[in-house]
């Protein structure tokens, strides 16, 4: 989606309209939910803080955005804040919560005869991210996940440029360690 089409759903909302809302959704409802998922590590807690997200956007936050800003940074940014205040304001609770559960998050499969071939690449895909730090796996989701540039990236994070392509290029590196760990087996 295009700034232009971006800003026009956004005045679609802000008239009342759905289809503006509808629009966004589609084109970036897994990008916040990643976003979210890379804060709370919590598939569950991602997928309520991405549902009150576009609750939000439909009743507030439309009017915030602020056109030529670049509008997938914007609403990266706003994903992660919102992620960040949950986890403040949840702290303690989430901690118990994690330590208390083994859930996993869990991945929707498709129908077919190569399902054990899709959960065995889900499950070392996950192993490998898993290894990375909260960081790295942060970076490696906006980058892959959320098709961000390092400079977007860096403005999400409020951290040097340098040090998120850096990051990256470690998680990188760590992951094809990984991969090649698993191919050997």
């Amino acid at each position: 989606m295009t700034d232009s089409q971006f800003e026009s759903c956004i005045l679609l909302i802000r008239q009342g309209g759905k289809n503006g809302l509808r629009e966004i959704y589609d084109e970036y409802g897994r990008f916040i939910y990643s976003v979210m998922l890379s804060v709370v590590k919590n598939s569950h807690n991602a997928e309520d803080l991405t549902s009150d997200f576009f609750l939000k956007l439909w009743n507030k936050l439309a009017d915030t955005y602020k056109s030529g800003g670049g509008h997938k940074r914007w609403l990266a940014a706003v994903a992660r804040n919102m992620a960040v205040d949950f986890l403040r304001k949840n702290c303690r609770e989430q901690l118990i919560i994690d330590g208390d559960s083994d859930e996993k998050e869990h991945t929707e499969l498709p129908d077919s005869a190569d399902t054990e071939n899709i959960v065995i690449g889900t499950m070392s895909v996950r192993d490998a991210l898993e290894r990375l730090d909260s960081g790295e796996r942060e970076i490696v989701n906006l980058k892959l996940f959320g098709d961000m540039t390092f400079r977007d990236i860096s403005l999400v994070l409020e951290k040097p440029l340098g040090t998120v392509s850096w990051k990256y290029n470690n998680a990188v590196k760590k992951l094809k360690g990984f991969m090649k760990e698993v191919q050997s087996q």
